[in-house]
C-alpha cells in the first residue's frame, strides 16, 4: 500500500465514534447478562437492601417495586436505544455524555461514578454481618473483615473478565437457589394476605401499625431505586460483548426483566410469610425474620450463606462496571492529563487495573467512616438523578441526532423516556431534606470540574471524543 492511500475505513460503531477498540471482545449475551445480574444482586437486594425500603414505605415496598417494575423496563428500553447508537464500556455516563450538554454530563459522571465508591463499601461490611451469623465464633473486627473482602474482590476485578464472569455465573446460580428458599417460605406458611399487603400497605410508626400516607408512597420511590438497579451493568461490557449493538440490546433489556422477576416475587413473599409485622419492620434483617420463622433456623443459614456469595458477588460485578466506566472518562480526556495518562491504562490481562483501584481505594476509606449508612440510603437519590438524565438523553437523542444510525429503536416512544423523567423527577424531589443537600453537594462539585475542565480539557465540537485527542466532557 502507498503511503499516500487512505486508511481503512471504521469497521465498527466503536470506530465510527473515533475509539480504538482496546478491550478484548470475548463475551457472549449471556455472560454480559450474568455479569449484571451479578451487579443487580437480585439476593443482595431482597435480603439487605429492601431493608431501608420497609423503614421509609413499610408494607408498600411491594407496591414501589412494581411500580418500579414497569419503569424499569422503560429504563432499559431508553438504554438499549442509546447504547446501540453508543456501545461504549462508559456505561451511562457515555450514553448522556454523547447527547446532553456538559454541564448535565458531568453531573452524570458524579453520580454515577459514586455508585461505584459508596455500594462496595456498604455491601462489604453487609456480607459481614451474614459471616458471622454463619460462623458466631468470628471475633475479627467487622471493618478489617471488610477490608480483606473488598480486597479480594478487587484482585479478581483486576484479571481477565472471563474470570469475573465464570466467578459471578456460578454465585449467581446460588442466589437464584436462596431466592427459592425465601418464596418458598411463604407458599409453605403464608400469615399475611397479599392482597392486603399490596393494596392496604402498612408501616410501623410509634410501635404501631398504621396506615401507610400520599406522602411516604412518594418518599419510598427513591429508596426502591437502590432495589431493582444494576442492570445497566450490562453497558459496562459494550465493548467485550461479541455480536454487535443488537447484543447489547438482548443483554440490557433481558438483564432489567430478570432483575424485576427475581426481586419481586421473593420480596412480596417474604412479607406474606412474616407472622407479625411489627417485628418484621422493627428487624434489622426483614426478610431473614420471615425466612425464620418460616423454616428454622437451618434454613436462615443457607440464606445467610448465599447472601454472603450474593453480596460479594455484587461487589465483584461492581468494581469491574464502575472500573471501566473510570477507564472511559479517561480516555474521553476529561480530566487533567496526568490523571488521564494513568486512569485510561489496561493492565496485562485487558482489564482497567487503574479505574478499578481509584474506586476500591476510596471505597476502603469508607468502610471505616460512620456516615456509611447515610451514604447507603443516598445512593438511591444517585440513581434516580443518573436514571432521570438517561430520560432527558433518550428523548433529546431523537430531536438533536436524527442522523444518527440506530441499530435498535425503542417501541411507544416518547412514552418510555417521558414516563422515566416524570417518575424519577417525582422521586428526587419527594427526598428528605439531607439528601437533596448532598446532592446539591454534588452537583456543585460537578460544575466545579465542568469548569476546571474548560482549562485543562479541548472540546471537540461534534461531542465525540477520539482516543487520540482531548476533548471536554459533553457538547462544549
Amino acid at each position: 500500500m502507498s503511503a499516500n492511500a487512505p486508511a481503512d475505513p471504521p469497521q465498527s460503531r466503536l470506530e465510527q465514534l473515533g475509539y480504538t477498540q482496546e478491550l478484548q471482545r470475548r463475551l457472549n449475551v449471556w455472560e454480559v447478562v450474568g455479569l449484571a445480574m451479578a451487579d443487580v444482586s437480585p439476593t443482595m437486594a431482597v435480603l439487605f437492601l429492601t431493608a431501608g425500603v420497609f423503614a421509609v414505605g413499610g408494607t408498600f415496598a411491594i407496591g414501589a417495586n412494581l411500580l418500579l417494575s414497569v419503569v424499569v423496563v422503560l429504563i432499559a428500553l431508553c438504554l438499549a436505544e442509546l447504547a446501540a447508537v453508543y456501545p461504549i464500556a462508559g456505561g451511562m455516563y457515555s450514553l448522556v455524555k454523547h447527547v446532553l450538554p456538559a454541564p448535565i454530563s458531568w453531573i452524570t459522571t458524579f453520580n454515577y461514578l459514586i455508585q461505584g465508591i459508596v455500594i462496595p463499601a456498604s455491601v462489604s461490611l453487609g456480607i459481614v454481618g451474614f459471616l458471622k451469623q454463619l460462623f458466631p465464633g468470628l471475633t475479627l473486627p467487622d471493618t478489617f473483615l471488610a477490608l480483606i473482602l473488598l480486597g479480594i474482590a478487587t484482585g479478581i476485578a483486576l484479571t481477565t473478565v472471563e474470570v469475573g464472569a465464570y466467578a459471578t455465573a456460578v454465585m449467581v446460580v446460588i442466589e437464584v437457589v436462596v431466592l427459592g428458599i425465601v418464596t418458598a417460605a411463604a407458599l409453605l406458611h403464608p400469615h399475611q394476605s397479599v392482597t392486603a399487603v399490596t393494596f392496604h400497605p402498612t408501616v410501623l410508626s410509634g410501635g404501631h401499625l398504621v396506615a401507610v400516607t400520599g406522602a411516604l408512597m412518594l418518599a419510598t420511590l427513591a429508596p426502591a431505586f437502590n432495589v431493582i438497579n444494576g442492570y445497566d451493568a450490562a453497558l459496562g461490557f459494550s465493548e467485550e460483548i461479541k455480536g454487535g449493538e443488537r447484543a447489547i440490546v438482548r443483554a440490557v433489556v433481558i438483564s432489567a426483566a430478570l432483575a424485576c422477576i427475581l426481586i419481586v416475587i421473593p420480596l412480596t413473599a417474604a412479607v406474606v410469610a412474616a407472622p407479625d409485622l411489627k417485628t418484621f419492620f422493627s428487624s434489622p434483617s426483614p426478610i431473614i425474620y420471615s425466612v425464620d420463622a418460616a423454616l428454622g433456623g437451618s434454613a436462615t443459614k443457607i440464606v445467610a450463606f448465599g447472601a454472603s456469595i450474593a453480596l460479594f458477588n455484587a461487589m465483584l460485578s461492581l468494581l469491574m462496571y464502575f472500573g471501566r466506566g473510570a477507564y472511559t472518562t479517561a480516555r474521553d480526556k476529561i480530566w487533567p492529563d496526568r490523571v488521564n495518562a494513568s486512569l485510561g491504562k489496561l493492565n496485562r490481562f485487558k482489564a482497567p487495573a487503574a479505574g478499578v483501584t481509584v474506586l476500591a481505594v476510596p471505597a476502603a476509606v469508607l468502610i471505616f467512616t460512620s456516615a456509611l449508612n447515610f451514604l447507603i440510603i443516598f445512593a438511591g437519590t444517585v440513581i434516580a438523578a443518573v436514571y432521570f438524565c438517561i430520560g432527558l438523553a433518550a428523548f433529546w437523542s431523537r430531536y438533536a441526532q436524527d442522523h444518527s444510525e440506530r441499530p435498535y429503536r425503542m417501541p411507544l416512544w416518547p412514552l418510555p423516556p417521558i414516563v422515566v423523567v416524570i417518575f424519577t423527577g417525582i422521586a428526587l424531589v419527594t427526598q428528605e431534606v439531607q439528601y437533596l443537600i448532598a446532592e446539591g453537594v454534588l452537583i456543585v462539585i460537578a460544575l466545579a470540574c465542568w469548569v476546571g475542565s474548560r482549562y485543562w480539557s479541548t472540546p471537540i465540537a461534534d461531542g465525540t471524543a477520539p482516543a487520540a485527542q482531548p476533548s471536554a466532557l459533553g457538547h462544549p
